[in-house]
């Protein structure tokens, strides 16, 4: 058996798609496929209900899964203890999401070695799924992400604990036209061909979009011109008066106070976010001394950047 089919096979639980799995394991699907075959050949029984459309976990699928999480960070923490690690640099490893590595990672972290002496960090971003991976793999010992009821992800709050870090929305946003007002407004009663610079339904953003949308009393039909899963990409091109994005207000912060964009909806077309920090209870316990409950009380005490 090799440790790649199984972190294949937690990518396709978590994003319950193939394709999208494959994509997210840069592999074509027909190999993702295989390697899920013979997965299942290997234990010698279907984890995966390929009838069901999404795909579903079987039975032992659910049963398999805990026990795949486990292995894999076994095999991760044995290759560390063994020394495979890059001995030139060795600091805690933070999975951050694309957006809260450039507007709110740099300063937490000041704030928070402020505080705590002596840390050092590895710091990777990216999909939030990407990062709940790392995370139930071992190959990460904190997770910084969005959170919201809207898209719930796959971690039990026993097994990964989290501290809350701050709040944030999600808000629509376009530029002002030569008078300054929206340029593409969302009206509550009728809202349609609106062009819209969207993200891929899979991804947290997109799936809070949908969200947002399906619960919207004016149900919305846009014209999605521009997909992306970057907050980055999108924030260029709203600039650019491209159409409507929805951004984290701490994206926009300084481009809304300039009037560079604009709100384009009433707060009924927003979405409420908090900014979670997670880890494992294997992790923590594995860490700096102490750290996990350290970090936790400087919030508890608002003694850290939020």
């Amino acid at each position: 058996m090799d440790i790649e089919w199984l972190e294949d096979f937690l990518v396709l639980s978590d994003l319950s798609s193939f394709t999208r799995a494959a994509q997210s394991r840069n592999v074509t699907q027909s190999a993702f496929s295989r390697r899920i075959r013979s997965l299942e050949e290997w234990i010698g029984i279907s984890l995966i209900d390929r009838d069901t459309v999404p795909p579903r976990l079987t039975m032992a699928g659910h049963l398999f899964r805990d026990a795949a999480r486990e292995m894999v960070r076994q095999l991760h923490d044995a290759r560390i203890a063994l020394g495979h690690r890059n001995h030139a640099f060795s600091g805690m490893k933070f999975f951050v999401s694309h957006s809260l590595a450039e507007h709110f990672l740099p300063e937490w972290l000041s704030s928070l070695t402020k505080s705590i002496n002596n840390l050092k960090f590895e710091i990777s971003n990216g999909e939030t799924y990407d990062g709940i991976l790392a995370l139930s793999s071992a190959r990460s010992d904190f997770l910084m992400v969005y959170y919201s009821p809207l898209a719930p992800m796959s971690l039990e709050e026993k097994s990964y604990p989290s501290i809350y870090l701050g709040s944030d929305r999600l808000i629509p946003v376009c530029a002002p036209n030569e008078a300054g007002e929206s340029v593409f407004p969302l009206l509550d009663t009728k809202s349609r061909n609106l062009p819209v610079l969207n993200y891929p339904p899979e991804t947290f953003f997109g799936r809070l979009c949908n969200g947002i949308n399906r619960f919207s009393t004016s149900h919305p039909q846009f014209n999605i011109i521009a997909q992306s899963p970057s907050t980055r990409i999108l924030h260029s091109l709203a600039l650019k008066g491209l159409g409507i994005a929805w951004l984290p207000e701490r994206c926009v912060k300084a481009d809304l106070l300039a009037n560079r964009l604009l709100q384009s909806g009433s707060d009924a077309w927003c979405c409420n976010l908090e900014i979670r920090l997670y880890t494992s209870q294997e992790r923590s316990r594995i860490l700096k001394p102490n750290l996990w409950e350290n970090i936790k009380n400087l919030h508890e005490t608002k003694l850290l950047f939020t």
